[in-house]
C-alpha cells in the first residue's frame, strides 16, 4: 500500500499585525492540510515598512499555537525583501509531499507579475481563499490556466478583515474589534502598528468638527479598498484620505496666498491645495500624496492611480447622502475610469460652485479614455446571503432585504416579505440618462416590522433555554442587514434544536421563512434579509463574538436573563 502523500499549506504574510482574519484561515486550514507553516515576512514586496519583524514573528508564535501549525522564522532570519519563490524552494527540499502556497482571492489579479512566477509555479499549486469583492473574472482564470499557473479554490471564505482596517480603526479611537486582547496590549506597550494616529490628532488640532473627523475615517476605509482593488499604495492611499480635508477648517486663503498656489482652485475647494501644503510641511508626506490631497475636490486630467483613489473614496465613502451613491460605488467595481467620469460629471451637476477648468479637463480626459464604452446599468438587487460557514455577516452583501423596496417616481412598488423588488434604469450608453433615472429613485424601509422579526426571533430562543441571548442594531454600519439577533446553547445538540423553534415561531407569527441557511455543527446562521440570526456553540460563540465587531456601545440589547 503507498504512502499517503502529505499536504502543507504555506500561509506567508506580513501579519501586520495578526488578527482574527488570520487566526480563522489557520484554523480551516488546519483542517484540510497536513501540516501548515505560517511565515511571516521581513519585508513584503508588496508592503514596505512594514513593523518590527521580530515583533511580528513573536506574534505569531503567540497566537498560532497548535501543534498541525508551525510559525517559519525563515523570512524573517533571512532579512531582505521576502519573496514567496525563495520560501517555497526552501521547504520543497525539506518535504517529500505536495506545497500549497495560500493566498487572497484579491492576489490573483497580480500574480502573474510576482518575482520568478514561472519559477514559483512549478514547485506550488495555488490554495485560493475568497474575499469579499475579489472575485476573479473569467477571463483571469483562463490566463491562469494557459501560463499553467496550478489553482485550487478553498471551500471556505476569509473574513473581512485587513491591517489597514485596524490600523485606521487605532488612529480614531474605534473599538478594537478584529484583534486578539493580547496582541492589542502587546502593540500598545511597544507603539506598534500605529502609523496613522499623529494625522488624526493634526486634524483636530487644525479644528475639524468630529462628524468631519468621522468623514474622514470613512474616507480612509473606503480609500485602503480601492487602493487594494486598483494596485495602489494603501499606506498612501489611507495617509492622503485621513489628511485630505485637514484645511477644511483653516482654508483662508490670505493665510496661505504667499506659500500656496490656489490659481484655478473656487473658494470651495481651497483646501484642496492648502490641506496638500499642510500635509507636506507637518507631516512630510511624499509629492505623490501631497498631489492627491491637492486634487480630490477639482480632478485634473492624466490623473495617478492614487490621485483617482483619493478622489473616489472621498465620493462614494458610506456617509455619502446624494442620491446616486449606490451607483458611483458599483461602478468603481465595475470599471475605474467609467467611475471617474460618472463621478466627475455627477459632482460638477450637484456642485456648480466647485467647477473649474480642471474639472472639465479631467472630464474631457475621461470622455477620451472611456470613449465609445457602455455605461452599465445597476443590476438588480439581490437577496442577502450569508457568506460561507465561517463568519458569514462580514461578507460584503449587495443590500438587505426585508421591507427594503425601490420605489421610482413613475411607479409605485408594493413592498414583498423576504424579497427586494428593483425597478432598474433601462441600459443607455448616455451616462447623464443613467444618472438621472438612478436619482428618480428612493428606499424606503419598514423598519418597526423588521425589528418584530428579531423581538420574535428573541423571545423563541429565550423560551427555549438559549442564553446570552443580544439583539444588535445595525442601522449605518452595514448593508447586511437591520439587526442580528445572537444566542448560546449549551451543545451542539441544542443549537439545532434552537434553530426549528425559531423557524416555527416566524413561520406561525410573520409566514416567513429564512432565505438561507448556513449549517454548521457549532453555528448555525438564519437569514431572513432584515434580520439574521446567529445561534452558537458557547465555545464558538466566544471565538468569533460577532457582538464586538458590530458594538458600539449604545446598539446592543440584551434579550431575557
Amino acid at each position: 500500500m503507498k504512502n499517503k502523500i502529505t499536504k502543507t499549506a504555506i500561509f506567508g504574510g506580513s501579519f501586520d499585525p495578526p488578527h482574527f482574519g488570520h487566526i480563522d484561515i489557520v484554523k480551516n486550514l488546519e483542517k484540510r492540510f497536513d501540516k501548515v507553516i505560517v511565515v511571516p515576512s521581513f519585508v513584503s514586496p508588496f508592503k514596505t515598512g512594514a513593523s518590527d519583524a521580530s515583533a511580528r514573528l513573536r506574534l505569531c508564535k503567540k497566537v498560532f499555537t497548535s501543534d498541525k501549525t508551525e510559525v517559519s522564522r525563515y523570512e524573517v532570519a533571512k532579512k531582505g525583501v521576502s519573496y514567496s519563490v525563495d520560501t517555497a524552494a526552501y521547504y520543497a527540499k525539506k518535504s517529500d509531499g505536495a506545497l500549497y502556497c495560500v493566498i487572497g482571492s484579491e492576489e490573483l489579479y497580480r500574480l502573474c507579475d510576482w518575482h520568478d512566477i514561472d519559477r514559483l509555479k512549478t514547485l506550488v499549486t495555488f490554495y485560493v481563499i475568497n474575499r469579499p469583492n475579489f472575485a476573479p473574472s473569467d477571463s483571469l482564470l483562463k490566463d491562469l490556466k494557459k501560463r499553467k499557473i496550478k489553482i485550487k479554490f478553498a471551500n471556505f471564505d476569509g473574513l473581512d478583515i485587513s491591517s489597514a482596517r485596524i490600523k485606521i480603526d487605532k488612529a480614531f479611537g474605534m473599538p478594537n474589534a478584529f484583534v486578539p486582547s493580547d496582541v492589542r496590549a502587546f502593540a500598545d506597550k511597544n507603539g506598534l502598528f500605529d502609523p496613522y494616529s499623529d494625522y488624526v490628532r493634526g486634524l483636530y488640532a487644525h479644528g475639524l468638527r468630529y462628524d468631519r473627523i468621522l468623514h474622514l475615517y470613512r474616507t480612509a476605509l473606503r480609500g485602503a479598498y480601492l487602493a487594494k482593488k486598483y494596485g495602489a499604495s494603501v499606506d498612501k492611499a489611507v495617509t492622503a484620505c485621513i489628511l485630505h480635508d485637514i484645511a477644511k477648517a483653516d482654508d483662508d486663503a490670505d493665510k496661505y496666498k504667499n506659500v500656496v498656489d490656489l490659481s484655478g482652485f473656487p473658494p470651495p475647494t481651497m483646501h484642496s491645495p492648502i490641506g496638500a501644503y499642510i500635509a507636506k510641511r507637518e507631516y512630510g508626506v511624499p509629492d505623490d500624496v501631497a498631489h492627491a490631497i491637492a486634487v480630490h475636490t477639482t480632478a485634473c486630467e492624466d490623473m495617478s492611480v492614487l490621485d483617482e483613489v483619493v478622489y473616489l473614496a472621498d465620493k462614494t465613502e458610506d456617509g455619502r447622502k446624494y442620491a446616486s451613491l449606490e451607483l458611483m460605488r458599483y461602478l468603481c467595481d465595475y470599471d475605474k475610469n467609467i467611475a471617474m467620469l460618472a463621478a466627475l460629471k455627477e459632482i460638477k451637476k450637484l456642485s456648480a460652485s466647485e467647477a473649474c477648468a480642471m474639472s472639465d479637463d479631467a472630464i474631457a480626459y475621461y470622455e477620451l479614455i472611456c470613449g465609445d464604452a457602455e455605461i452599465p446599468q445597476l443590476p438588480p438587487r439581490e437577496q442577502s446571503q450569508p457568506s460561507g460557514k465561517n463568519l458569514p455577516v462580514l461578507g460584503e452583501v449587495k443590500s438587505k432585504s426585508v421591507g427594503l423596496v425601490r420605489q421610482a417616481k413613475s411607479k409605485a412598488v408594493a413592498p414583498v416579505a423576504g424579497k427586494d423588488v428593483a425597478t432598474v434604469p433601462e441600459k443607455n450608453t448616455d451616462l447623464s440618462v443613467v444618472l438621472r433615472g438612478h436619482c428618480e429613485s428612493m428606499f424606503v424601509s419598514s423598519g418597526d416590522a423588521i425589528k418584530d422579526i428579531a423581538l420574535a426571533a428573541a423571545d423563541a430562543l429565550n423560551a427555549h433555554k438559549a442564553h446570552d441571548i443580544k439583539i444588535v442594531g445595525l442601522d449605518g454600519k452595514t448593508i447586511v442587514a437591520d439587526y442580528f439577533v445572537i444566542a448560546s446553547a449549551t451543545s451542539t445538540t441544542a443549537v439545532k434544536a434552537l434553530m426549528g423553534y425559531v423557524e416555527d415561531r416566524l413561520k406561525k407569527q410573520f409566514n416567513i421563512d429564512p432565505a438561507k441557511r448556513d449549517v454548521d455543527k457549532e453555528w448555525i446562521a438564519l437569514d431572513y434579509g432584515g434580520v439574521i440570526i446567529h445561534i452558537f456553540t458557547d465555545k464558538t460563540r466566544e471565538f468569533y463574538n460577532i457582538e464586538r465587531l458590530w458594538s458600539d456601545g449604545s446598539n446592543v440589547e440584551r434579550f431575557g436573563d
